[in-house]
């Protein structure tokens, strides 16, 4: 892994962050606070569907139900693992490759992937962010697809809660505005 898989994206895009809220209360008057759970796929960071507010929307009742509230996000894709650039692809396998060899090294066995638990895409995540900045390369976000639920006619490569989603490592660099997400699914409330 070298400089030059590096991404170089700094445009803004918009993010939707599902939570309580008392927790977007917090957020809005202080900062968000960085996950790290096990299901967390893309590895560490604070978890945003871009440009789905409706699919926050639901993920926060899904998990908070009438205590749901959605923050909405304007996110800078500096210094981004982006897996929608197909660069990045080369640079995931050989991490996976190192990873495997390490794990071995180590005598622990692999994490394992479930549907509703990614551990394995979070530990190798983790690992390639920590090499490169090993190199010299920091990685402040992290950008992915993700086909979630079912097809939404048979064999369709359309799933009906697909989304892309974004894991911010560096809040302060990345995200520039905030807000309350006040109606459901309006799309945002930004400039």
């Amino acid at each position: 892994m070298t400089e030059n898989s590096r991404s170089h994206l700094q445009f803004p895009v918009v993010g939707f962050h599902g939570t309580t809220e008392e927790t977007a209360e917090v957020i809005l008057n202080s900062t968000f606070r960085i996950s790290k759970n096990p299901y967390d796929w893309l590895g560490d960071g604070v978890y945003f569907f871009q440009d789905a507010a409706q699919r926050a929307w639901e993920w926060a009742r899904e998990n908070h139900g009438e205590n749901a509230a959605v923050i909405g996000a304007k996110i800078l894709l500096v210094d981004c693992l982006d897996m929608l650039d197909t660069k990045w692809t080369k640079v995931l396998t050989e991490a996976y490759d190192q990873f495997l060899h390490h794990y071995k090294q180590l005598g622990r066995n692999v994490p394992s992937q479930t549907d509703g638990y990614h551990r394995l895409d979070r530990e190798v995540i983790n690992y390639i962010v920590g090499v490169l900045s090993e190199q010299g390369i920091t990685i402040r976000c992290v950008r992915a697809s993700f086909a979630e639920g079912h097809p939404v006619y048979p064999d369709s490569a359309f799933y009906h809660r697909g989304h892309v989603q974004i894991a911010v490592r560096d809040v302060e660099a990345c995200i520039t505005q905030v807000w309350l997400e006040r109606i459901q699914g309006n799309g945002g409330n930004y400039d």
